[in-house]
């Protein structure tokens, strides 16, 4: 008997089934990751509890901020570049590796400094500290960039999968044995140096070498300017992602930041599910802005519709089994955690809708667009969070995230008339529940490829 599966793949051609293996490998590497990430991570939050688990958090997500500012926004720029052979592919990771090793030697500084200038508790100024030289080992993410490119994120996902693996047990030991919290600071730098080593090795495997690498300036110069508008809308998402972690430690202390840090734990864990879709689906949709622009527009609304069906069913399913799962995982003293699980959750269709939209931005080289939008975001949740942290606590900032990312991803594109065809298509997407006639043609199409797969062949 013909797997339907199999057949389905042969039906769509060549082109699919290499996307769908890229995408079963990085869903794999993500279930692994969220399936252990959760088992691990409860028992971690409870064995810290909540004011040194909120301190653990409220330092990383300060070096966090920092870290955003040295991606200098090269991510999707180099892997565009590289799909297009825009330059060897030598010259490009090269400029990258450069450009990232000395963005991050400043992140480090810089995080270290100011962190220091006003914080006076000593634990949190060592897990600081710690956490901000694990940033150093990111200088070899072009490796990454050059597997998505390629569509074999296969490879980035088993050095991944490895990395997170030998992480859990070791925190696991840490519980066992009891041991404080800077030893779950040494991790961060730990897994980054394992994924670094884990990149080197399949690099290797896959008969390149790194040594091959060069600095050219006018590469490094053609990658900047590409990537500016994206270097400071790096620094805002980033900076709207974790300032209400930030703030939070400032305003209401590190109990607080716990208690919201636990919270978000169950909402954030599905942020990579638009990440992997689009990493597998963006070399297809650049090549379809070539051959039709309907085509090209009817790829890009039907990814729309797809992660708000997607996302809305997320959101409901953790919103109705919040108070039991927080109860049940993380026990009475985290109840205060689940009224925050339910406002933070609903953000993530305008999470879902954000990264689609930011693959269009560079599709249509519109990343400019991208250091408007989430600056707005990021003055919205820091107004926001100035508001409303005060009075409600992890709630205000819950909501203050909720409203922040709808703004940064989802309200800004009517701003600007450039963007406005992204946010037509994104409205309509929101609506896809009421939709019926569109449903039902997405079914129809769907039974359409089920039959061609499982009809025999003659």
């Amino acid at each position: 008997m013909t797997n339907p599966l199999g057949r389905l793949g042969q039906t769509l051609g060549p082109g699919f089934q290499k996307i769908a293996k890229s995408f079963s490998w990085l869903l794999l590497e993500r279930l692994v990751v969220m399936g252990t990430a959760l088992t691990v991570g409860i028992y971690t939050v409870r064995y810290l509890g909540a004011a040194q688990f909120g301190k653990l958090s409220y330092a990383y997500s300060f070096v966090n901020i920092f870290e955003g500012l040295a991606k200098l926004g090269l991510d999707s720029v180099v892997i565009r570049n590289l799909v297009q052979n825009a330059q060897p592919k030598e010259k490009i990771l090269g400029a990258t590796f450069t450009l990232k090793s000395c963005a991050l030697l400043g992140a480090v500084g810089i995080s270290i400094g100011s962190f220091l200038s006003f914080n006076t508790d000593p634990t949190t100024n060592l897990l600081l500290i710690i956490i901000a030289f694990s940033l150093l080992f990111n200088s070899l993410d072009g490796i990454d960039f050059w597997f998505q490119s390629q569509v074999i994120s296969q490879k980035a996902a088993q050095v991944r999968i490895g990395q997170f693996i030998i992480s859990s047990i070791l925190k696991l030991t840490f519980i066992y044995f009891q041991l404080s919290v800077i030893f779950f600071a040494g991790l961060y730098v730990l897994e980054n140096a394992l994924r670094a080593l884990g990149f080197l090795w399949m690099y290797r495997r896959g008969k390149e070498n790194i040594f091959h690498w060069r600095w050219d300036k006018k590469v490094a110069g053609a990658l900047l300017r590409d990537a500016w508008p994206l270097i400071l809308s790096s620094m805002m998402i980033i900076l709207y992602m974790r300032v209400d972690q930030v703030m939070l430690g400032i305003i209401a202390g590190p109990k607080a930041v716990g208690l919201y840090s636990a919270a978000i734990r169950f909402s954030e864990i599905w942020y990579f599910i638009p990440v992997i879709i689009c990493s597998s689906v963006f070399p297809a949709i650049i090549k379809a802005k070539s051959l039709s622009a309907e085509i090209y527009r009817r790829r890009l609304q039907y990814l729309y519709d797809f992660l708000v069906w997607l996302s809305l069913l997320l959101a409901l399913g953790v919103s109705l089994v919040a108070y039991p799962l927080i109860d049940f995982l993380l026990g009475a003293d985290f109840r205060p955690s689940a009224l925050i699980l339910i406002v933070h959750v609903w953000a993530i269709p305008f999470v879902f809708l954000g990264v689609a939209r930011s693959q269009w931005l560079i599709a249509e080289n519109l990343t400019r667009f991208s250091f408007l939008t989430t600056s707005l975001g990021a003055v919205a949740n820091i107004l926001l969070n100035l508001w409303l942290i005060p009075p409600y606590g992890g709630l205000g900032a819950a909501l203050a995230t909720l409203a922040s990312y709808a703004i940064a991803n989802y309200l800004s594109g009517a701003f600007f008339p450039s963007t406005r065809p992204s946010f037509a298509q994104m409205t309509q997407a929101l609506f896809i529940p009421l939709r019926w006639r569109k449903n039902q043609i997405y079914l129809g199409e769907l039974r359409t490829l089920l039959r061609r797969s499982s009809a025999p062949k003659i």
